[in-house]
């Protein structure tokens, strides 16, 4: 018996008779929860990747930066050859080969062609470098801040793509209504003629009826357009192909609200990274300073001597300790010194002006919270009436107790108002999502 009906439902299938339903037609794998296109904007966003990368170039400077601690170590090969009276005797000494035959006049005059192979091994020790261990700090604050930046930026992605996605079923859902009340004007045109036809109507309401069926045709252009517009935005976000087909899984609803008590956004990431920004700036003012005071490292340097290529047989070291201190270099350091003065006090200025924007903003976004939901309880009451005003005038129209002019402004009311419940749905769940941005502690 399964069998017969199995056989059965692929014949209808063969001859078009059982359509497969819209769910069976989209491909799952282009069907989006808010969820899934959170984590895969996470993994793939590119200015995530930047911010990635940005990271990774700061952590390489400020290893940099460790070499104002840390020893250097370096080896170097050397081949001469020459015929100079001064540096053939010099390689003979090096080389622990000289003998008594060697201080005769003739030799020492013309020593003929003498040749050495050096290898040293010199090791550099920072031990006083002021100037270099403020760069370091600096360094150490520069990678704080550009962390910083990184987590605002994947946090400011997610909010991007908890906007586009809701604005795509904002999109889907205006495209729905707008349908829903072209297919009632079609029957309102249908009823029309009818009435027309036996007298009731004249010309000018089925007139009426097609201009506002021709209203609604433009509606539902603009309405796919913006689909589109906005499919390919979170597409981007998601760093999918831009022209794939994409689906909301979720409906739009309220999200819930929890008020996370923060007043100030003084430890949001963004602001804590402005601040470790101006706080690399004032330790650089720092560093520049500093040069104006001696430097003193340490140095060693082991050296291998031999007249042939690959030979090793004398050797000498030398330790030492060296001062160097640039009393002036044409005003260079003083030029570094007052830029780098200037630069902090720039980022001072932009870093309290950042913050007094920022908490501007948060104040702002929990009264837009409150103002939007004020909103969405106002027009899903005016939807409600909108859909019973409806309601009542089809049916009064349905017995020729209604004018045609009436039932299309009750149409055009309600469609007007369920449009405007769901965008006050979006713009009450987009300022709770602005509000979570915008209040946000870092992380890190």
């Amino acid at each position: 018996m399964d069998t017969i009906k199995l056989l059965t439902t692929i014949l209808l299938l063969s001859v078009g008779l059982l359509k497969p339903t819209y769910a069976e037609i989209i491909d799952s794998s282009n069907v989006f929860t808010l969820e899934q296109a959170l984590i895969l904007a996470e993994k793939n966003n590119r200015d995530i990747l930047k911010s990635i990368a940005e990271v990774k170039s700061a952590k390489a400077d400020n290893q940099q930066a460790m070499a104002s601690f840390l020893p250097a170590l370096e080896l170097s090969s050397t081949y001469s050859s020459t015929n100079d009276a001064l540096y053939s005797f010099m390689y003979k000494l090096q080389q622990q080969v000289v003998t008594q035959n060697d201080f005769a006049t003739a030799l020492l005059n013309d020593p003929g062609t003498n040749n050495q192979f050096t290898t040293q091994v010199s090791v550099q020790q920072p031990i006083i470098n002021i100037d270099a261990w403020m760069g370091k700090s600096a360094a150490n604050s520069a990678l704080r801040a550009t962390e910083l930046k990184g987590e605002y930026t994947k946090k400011h992605v997610l909010y991007a793509v908890k906007q586009t996605y809701y604005g795509l079923q904002l999109a889907k859902n205006r495209l729905e209504v707008i349908e829903k009340a072209h297919k009632a004007a079609s029957s309102y045109l249908k009823m029309a003629e009818d009435n027309l036809a036996q007298g009731y109507l004249k010309d000018a309401d089925v007139l009426s009826v097609k201009v506002r069926m021709l209203e609604l045709a433009a509606q539902k252009a603009e309405a796919q357009n913006q689909i589109k517009s906005v499919s390919e935005m979170l597409n981007f976000l998601m760093a999918r192909d831009l022209y794939a087909p994409i689906e909301v899984a979720d409906k739009i609803q309220k999200v819930v609200h929890k008020a996370s008590g923060i007043k100030t956004v003084e430890n949001r990431a963004d602001v804590m990274a402005m601040k470790y920004g101006m706080e690399a700036r004032e330790k650089m003012k720092n560093s520049n300073l500093m040069k104006f005071v001696p430097r003193i490292n340490g140095f060693g340097n082991y050296n291998m001597y031999d007249e042939n290529i690959g030979g090793f047989e004398a050797n000498s070291w030398m330790l030492g300790i060296n001062m160097q201190w640039k009393l002036f270099n044409g005003g260079k350091n003083l030029g570094s010194y007052n830029k780098s003065k200037a630069q902090y006090l720039l980022a001072e200025t932009s870093y309290y002006e950042y913050l007094d924007k920022g908490n501007m903003e948060l104040s702002n976004a929990i009264r837009n919270i409150h103002v939007n939901e004020s909103n969405l309880l106002t027009y899903e009451t005016a939807a409600l009436q909108a859909q019973e005003s409806l309601r009542i005038r089809t049916n009064r129209y349905k017995e020729g107790m209604e004018r045609t002019s009436d039932l299309l402004a009750a149409e055009a009311k309600y469609a007007e108002s369920a449009l405007k419940h769901l965008n006050a749905i979006y713009q009450y769940n987009i300022s709770v999502f602005k509000y979570e941005l915008l209040s946000s502690d870092s992380n890190l």
